[in-house]
């Protein structure tokens, strides 16, 4: 998080914090210094739930919102009022316990330090006294590099579709772990076998379980069964477990599952503090494994099985992240592809002789993904699977290949 990330209330009220709170995050997320994950994470507990359903839906909408004040300035706005005019149209939009009036007011108090209080008070009222309308078309849902891109390799039937969940929230979806019955309610949902997903109307009553402080349900979405599925058939034989990118664990409580207890697990992230959350999951789940903060090139020995959930770019999870398609360009693919080759590089050379690699991503993208099902020097590709996003599950892909003796 960044230093010059206030996260702190002022005494302006709860309307006034969050308009300020939010604000300040869309600068650094549009800066590339955090992502909305990360925003969320250090919000104030009071509030964060109403930061959380106006920021997911800043992004959401943010083409139409921006288009509708844009239309009303003569000039281009500096980067603090354009993200200013688009937080405080999206709450006046979305949401609907707080009033337009008090919203513009807030608003227009935070614009005078920019010495833009009357262009805010003008471009509000003027966009306030239109008809609204949902927009509909990817043209006004997308962004444009987004969409350019997504016109090459996809139809526009699929297009239209991805737009069209785009401003949809994505289901309330969790695993069965370790055999557990469906709680009442609940339903399941399409996944990969051996994995079994649910889905209820109650998640609130499901979160607050004892069957889930007891380990019987990990929160995921089913599109995260695929790589381990993928390798199901062909790991029973592994004794030693690497997780190169764990946090917070959920693959790897996975691949724990299949392998049974006598496995030993290394399970390795950058992140401090992500993996304090895998650690509470492995305790939650009654799981045993080597918990390590440490960067793949700081790994030695070798692993029967390793596997790597790559960064990447976040398409296929755009209705959990949208803020992850407005910081999207054809350079920070570049750059996370040679992170991602890198990664992939080491990971192949902790895999033992006759071992399995596997490596995933939440991408769509095929610069990301069909590059790495390709040849990798040494490794016979076994499976690879891309799955695109859908009504009931996120997208993503999956690559496996075995180690030549």
């Amino acid at each position: 998080m960044s230093r010059s990330f206030s996260g702190r209330k002022r005494n302006s009220g709860t309307l006034g914090n969050v308009l300020l709170y939010a604000s300040e995050a869309v600068l650094l997320i549009d800066s590339g210094r955090i992502t909305l994950d990360e925003a969320l994470d250090h919000a104030p507990a009071d509030f964060r739930r109403t930061l959380e359903h106006l920021m997911v839906n800043i992004y959401r909408f943010r083409k139409s919102i921006r288009k509708s004040w844009q239309k009303f300035c003569r000039k281009k706005s500096s980067p603090e009022i354009a993200a200013l005019l688009d937080t405080a149209l999206t709450q006046c939009r979305f949401q609907t316990s707080v009033e337009p009036y008090s919203v513009v007011n807030v608003a227009v108090t935070l614009a005078k330090k920019h010495h833009a209080d009357k262009f805010v008070n003008a471009v509000l009222r003027a966009v306030l006294a239109e008809n609204f309308s949902l927009p509909e078309r990817a043209d006004d849902i997308l962004p444009d590099e987004v969409l350019s891109r997504w016109r090459k390799f996809f139809s526009p039937e699929e297009v239209e579709k991805f737009a069209g969940l785009f401003l949809t929230p994505a289901p309330f979806t969790f695993r069965l772990c370790d055999d557990s019955p469906l709680p009442d309610g609940a339903c399941a949902v399409e996944a990969f076998p051996p994995f079994v997903f649910g889905t209820t109307p109650a998640p609130g009553k499901l979160l607050a379980s004892p069957e889930f402080a007891d380990g019987s349900y990990y929160i995921q979405d089913p599109a995260a069964s695929l790589a381990v599925a993928l390798a199901a058939p062909h790991v029973s034989g592994c004794r030693t477990l690497l997780d190169l990118c764990c946090a917070p664990g959920g693959k790897t409580l996975m691949a724990a599952e299949l392998l049974g207890p006598a496995v030993e697990i290394t399970a390795a992230d950058i992140s401090a503090r992500r993996q304090k959350l895998t650690a509470e999951n492995f305790a939650r789940h009654r799981k045993k494994g080597r918990i390590i903060t440490a960067a793949p090139e700081d790994i030695s020995g070798v692993f029967d099985w390793v596997i790597a959930d790559l960064p990447c770019s976040n398409t296929g999870v755009f209705r959990r992240r949208p803020d992850a398609l407005w910081r999207f360009s054809e350079k920070s693919l570049s750059e996370v592809m040679a992170l991602q080759k890198s990664i992939l590089r080491r990971a192949a050379e902790l895999t033992a002789p006759g071992g399995w690699l596997l490596c995933s991503s939440c991408s769509i993208e095929a610069d990301e993904n069909e590059a790495f099902a390709g040849e990798l020097s040494g490794f016979t590709l076994i499976a690879g699977k891309t799955l695109l996003p859908d009504q009931t599950h996120d997208g993503a892909f999956a690559a496996l290949w075995q180690k030549v003796h």
